[in-house]
């Protein structure tokens, strides 16, 4: 088992260190810091959000799809399936990933079209809540299946070079099954899931950025395929907060700089 060394330490205590600034400078309310995340990504404006229990979430109803959806298919890859496999999928499952983001642009365009035609958006419809979230968990399904092949590449010793994370439609529908149901099940809307819905966004959005910061450290350094266990890569993942912690801050006070507000955008 490798050991933790002096940089991993570093990266533990910085990444620490980044949570705990986090927590003291946003306010105090757990759902209120959820927002503060979900405000880094999205515009959170109101008309386009959910609302549980009377509360918004913390990111808008295309975003909520998407981000669900990303951790969900992430989560089902290493926790149920216990994947490390190291190939990116076949190009018959890029195809049909491609045609899953395709959705998510095209209503996220007849959406803002929208807003300047009266309700009616370019392609012809009113956008719709049920049809923002459906393609969010779409492109996040994708968006979950690319990031795994990709950190399994960057991160493990061991795992097959020569099959890939999702093999084949079988494997991706399930990821999409599983995904659509997370969303349907927050579309219900039902006043208990208002705190696991909030929190598993914000989570999603840190995640997703520790991961992909985790990534670049390992690359930088020139550490990749070393790591057996999770617990010998604490010291890249804290890495990675460190560097979503570079991301988050800086966008976080440039939102708060134009716009005065992490509750919508004003002027849309």
């Amino acid at each position: 088992m490798r050991r933790l060394d002096r940089w991993d330490w570093l990266g533990i205590a910085l990444g620490g260190a980044a949570v705990l600034a986090f927590l003291f400078l946003t306010p105090p309310s757990l759902l209120r810091k959820a927002d503060y995340l979900g405000a880094v990504v999205c515009h959170r404006m109101p008309e386009h959000s959910f609302f549980i229990a009377g509360r918004q979430l913390p990111v808008c109803q295309r975003c909520t799809g998407t981000f669900s959806a990303a951790l969900t298919a992430v989560l089902w890859q290493w926790l149920v399936w216990r994947r490390r496999d190291r190939a990116f999928p076949p190009l018959s499952v890029w195809l049909v990933m491609g045609a899953m983001a395709l959705p998510w642009f095209a209503d996220g365009f007849n959406s803002f079209t929208a807003m300047r035609n009266g309700g009616v958006g370019a392609l012809g419809y009113a956008p719709q809540p049920w049809l923002r979230l459906l393609t969010g968990a779409l492109m996040g399904t994708a968006m979950g299946v690319v990031l795994v092949a990709a950190f399994n590449q960057s991160f493990w010793a061991e795992g097959r070079e020569d099959r890939a994370v999702v093999s084949g439609m079988r494997e991706l529908f399930t990821l999409v099954a599983v995904s659509s149901g997370v969303a349907a099940l927050i579309y219900s809307r039902r006043p208990w899931l208002l705190y696991p819905v909030s929190l598993y966004l914000a989570l999603a959005i840190v995640a997703l950025f520790t991961l992909l910061g985790a990534m670049v450290w390992v690359m930088a350094v020139g550490r990749e395929n070393r790591y057996h266990r999770w617990r010998e890569a604490i010291g890249a993942l804290g890495w990675g907060l460190v560097f979503a912690a570079f991301i988050i801050g800086p966008m976080l006070a440039l939102r708060l700089v134009l716009t005065g507000t992490v509750d919508g955008m004003p002027g849309l």
